[in-house]
């Protein structure tokens, strides 16, 4: 296979927008617009939320799975002509739906132009692209166990957008029949749990599957379908407990209960295989991004498990919000950039020296990054997630807010690594020189263009 011609062009600005996304909402929380004591129901946190699950995970995962796809299939995708229309709609999207949400803030009436608008280009951008990534993973499906991880996590990502659909077209005041107003508000917990217990985690799953597998030099796990068919279930009962919206809603709560334990037993499961990959692997000497997603692993572990606990114990929001803290950036968050201190070297090594090799002696992977930088801004951040989410839980703005400004810090610092990697500033000289050509910071350059 030609060098470079498996690059995505735009997976990268996919990422470099996601990151931007990161910092937004890390940085509101560290400058204080959300507090523990603060209302969780709030436009403004509905603003960062928004920031971390669409604008982070959603183009973080989509960027990825633009250049990983056709690994898990063996094929290419069906059409790359919707990359870049759909990262414009889904950025522009958010930025509406951001202002929406001031809007609804300060009381300005122009929340009734701008949350349809969002809505629409939310909706278009994200299920376009969304079937482009489903058509190529179901049509390679057999090649790699992982793509079913993702296929699933892609209808969770359907039913996600249409219910956020239906909170703009309420919240806009497009339309004020009671019933929808009564199923939108009563939808939140399983919008919540098709995001990001759904889509985001499920496509997290699958990805790391053959991610871990690949880095770790390990053969692929023999339980896999036990993990899918536990996700499986997981989203099935939260189908029922939609449905039931319309007929016996008494049944709802109980539903979130067996999907969470479901969903626990899944991740249990899911942890041994790890635990496998890691023990199995033929690379004895662990790498930054997989020594760095152990702790995502554990926080991912420990999230659930208290999530199913405080079903039951009828747990206050404040708990509640300390836990999904602890999962979106624990887990989500934390997994996510300990792989893309692995996966931009990948892709930055194939794109200026993959055409080289064999022609010339060209740098190791691990050249391309210094890893006792990145580590320790990553361990920082996990330090500064688990700080974050202890002062949620006990109530104290003051702890939150400078846990916040540490995890904003180190954020900054891995991304500043990445770019790092991504300009080459950590390789000599003497490997740059011609006929290498600097990979495009934000675009892959392909062959064709060399």
């Amino acid at each position: 296979m030609i060098p470079g011609a498996t690059l995505s062009r735009w997976t990268m600005s996919y990422f470099a927008a996601a990151l931007l996304f990161l910092l937004l909402a890390e940085g509101m929380l560290a400058a204080g617009l959300w507090k523990p004591s603060a209302d969780i129901g709030d436009p403004i946190t509905l603003i960062i939320v928004h920031c971390v699950t669409i604008g982070w995970f959603g183009l973080l995962m989509i960027g990825a799975l633009l250049q990983f796809a056709p690994v898990l299939t063996g094929a290419g995708l069906v059409t790359e002509r919707l990359n870049l229309p759909a990262l414009v709609a889904i950025v522009a999207g958010l930025a509406a739906l951001i202002c929406g949400f001031a809007a609804i803030k300060t009381g300005s009436p122009t929340v009734a132009v701008t949350m349809p608008v969002a809505a629409a280009l939310l909706a278009v951008g994200l299920i376009g692209i969304g079937a482009v990534l489903f058509t190529g993973l179901w049509c390679g499906r057999s090649a790699h166990s992982a793509a079913s991880f993702v296929l699933l996590g892609i209808l969770c990502l359907a039913v996600t957008v249409v219910l956020g659909v239906g909170f703009a077209l309420v919240l806009s005041g497009a339309t004020d029949v009671p019933l929808l107003v009564d199923l939108s508000l009563r939808t939140v917990p399983l919008h919540a749990g098709f995001g990001l217990g759904g889509w985001m985690s499920l496509a997290a799953i699958g990805v790391s599957y053959k991610l871990m597998s690949m880095f770790l030099l390990s053969p692929d796990t023999s339980r896999t379908r036990v993990v899918l068919a536990g996700g499986a279930c997981t989203f099935l009962t939260l189908a029922v407990a939609l449905f039931c919206l319309f007929t016996h809603r008494d049944v709802i709560e109980p539903l979130l209960f067996i999907s969470a334990v479901v969903f626990l037993g899944t991740i249990a499961v899911y942890a041994t295989e790890m635990r496998i990959l890691y023990r199995a692997r033929r690379r004895k000497t662990l790498e930054l991004n997989s020594i760095g997603s152990i702790p995502a692993f554990v926080l991912l572990a420990l999230s659930m498990a208290a999530l199913v606990v405080s079903i039951p114990l009828h747990a206050d929001d404040r708990t509640r919000a300390a836990i999904v803290y602890l999962f979106a950036f624990g887990w989500l968050t934390g997994l996510g950039l300990a792989q893309l201190l692995k996966i931009v070297p990948f892709l930055t090594w194939l794109e200026a020296f993959g055409p080289l090799l064999g022609r010339r002696p060209t740098p190791r992977l691990q050249d391309l990054i210094k890893e006792r930088r990145a580590s320790f801004w990553l361990a920082g951040f996990y330090l500064a997630v688990v700080s974050a989410a202890a002062s949620i839980a006990a109530n104290t703005n003051a702890g939150f807010q400078i846990s916040a400004f540490a995890q904003l810090i180190c954020s900054a610092g891995l991304i500043f690594e990445l770019f790092q990697v991504r300009i080459l500033a950590n390789v000599g000289a003497i490997a740059k020189s011609s006929p290498f050509h600097q990979p495009g910071l934000l675009i892959a350059k392909i062959n064709s263009e060399r």
